[in-house]
């Protein structure tokens, strides 16, 4: 199966943000003198997630466009699979020692954040889209 280059650059940018929004949590962690090396491994742990569950729910939308009929059944069960794959990180993170349970958590907030402020910048418009042609945007 090849993946689609829209999913890859989307995934870039999201992985992008989020290791940009990491910088920005373990500065708050070192200002407010609690930086230590779980920060930082609970932070590359939960943004490992986050930043999978949003590059395989762009593979699993691909897939599903091929499913026809039983798209509808594949997406939920591509849901439900990728949710139980966060919950088991988000336990990890909070139970295994090595990680900060909270910079572990926050990092599943990031994409969501990521997507918003590049509605806010303009990268990215919902209903837009680029001609494959001419690269033009039309809506």
């Amino acid at each position: 199966m090849n993946i689609q280059k829209a999913i890859l650059d989307e995934t870039r940018h999201i992985t992008i943000g989020v290791l940009l929004a990491d910088v920005v949590m373990c500065i708050v962690f070192l200002l407010l003198g609690r930086f230590d090396y779980t920060v930082v491994l609970g932070t590359l742990w939960g943004s490992i997630f986050a930043v999978g569950n949003f590059f395989f729910m762009g593979l699993g939308v691909q897939k599903a466009m091929d499913k026809g009929d039983g798209a509808k059944r594949y997406m939920q069960k591509n849901y439900t699979l990728r949710m139980c794959a966060c919950v088991f990180g988000m336990a990890v993170g909070v139970k295994v020692p090595v990680f900060h349970s909270i910079a572990a958590l926050i990092p599943f907030l990031f994409p969501k954040l990521v997507i918003y402020a590049m509605q806010l910048f303009g990268h990215y418009r919902p209903g837009e889209k680029k001609c494959e042609e001419g690269g033009e945007k039309t809506e």
